[in-house]
Order: structure tokens, then sequence, then C-alpha cells
């Protein structure tokens, strides 16, 4: 079945050709009042197919940035990145929610895009 605008993909249809339905941007500001680390996450309706991760333009060189990915309703390893590592993209796998962890002094933000 194709695409119209009555219809969207089915699930199927939408795996099998990577398509997306929607998309959120979220900026999450990684505030350096906790004096080891602020979480700040993000939740959606629908799992993310995919993720970029990017700096929103105050990132501290010497931080390093936890993300913590969410699938199937259970939080997975820590993905350890430095500023050098952004952007970064997560694909193959279907995120229900991400948090994001920061390390130094300083108030970093980054961008969440994600595609549903």
């Amino acid at each position: 079945m194709a695409y119209s605008a009555i219809h969207g993909f089915t699930v199927q249809e939408a795996t099998n050709l990577q398509v997306y339905n929607s998309y959120k941007c979220e900026i999450l500001t990684l505030d350096a009042a906790n004096e080891k680390y602020t979480n700040s996450g993000s939740d959606w309706d629908t799992p993310a197919k995919e993720i970029l991760f990017y700096s929103a333009g105050s990132v501290a060189d010497d931080d390093g940035i936890t993300i913590t990915l969410k699938v199937n309703g259970s939080h997975g390893d820590d993905i350890v990145l430095s500023h050098d590592n952004l952007p970064f993209t997560v694909k193959g796998i279907l995120v229900d929610a991400v948090t994001i962890h920061g390390q130094s002094g300083d108030t970093d933000a980054i961008t969440v895009l994600s595609f549903h």
C-alpha cells in the first residue's frame, strides 16, 4: 500500500522503507548547578527510528557528555562522547527515550533531533 494523505504508512511499511511520520527537535540544557552532573531527558509518544545529537552552540571543549538510551522499556549502557564526537547519530534501533548527563562546570546545550 502506498502512502496517501488519508492513510499513513503501516508499521511494516515504515520499518521496511525507513520512513518517518513525524519528528521532534529539543534543546536539552545540561545545567552545572549540580556538582557532579545534571540529568536532562526527553520522552516521546512513539519510539524514534533515528536520533541526531548536535551542539546547540555552547559545549565546552573539555566536556564529557554521557548519553543513555531507553530501548524496549529499559535503559542501556552509557555512551560517553567528547564534544569532538558531535554530531552523533543513532539509527537501526527503536529508542523510547534519551537521557543526557553533562560532566563539566559549564552549562551545555545539546540539540536532540528525533525522527519517528
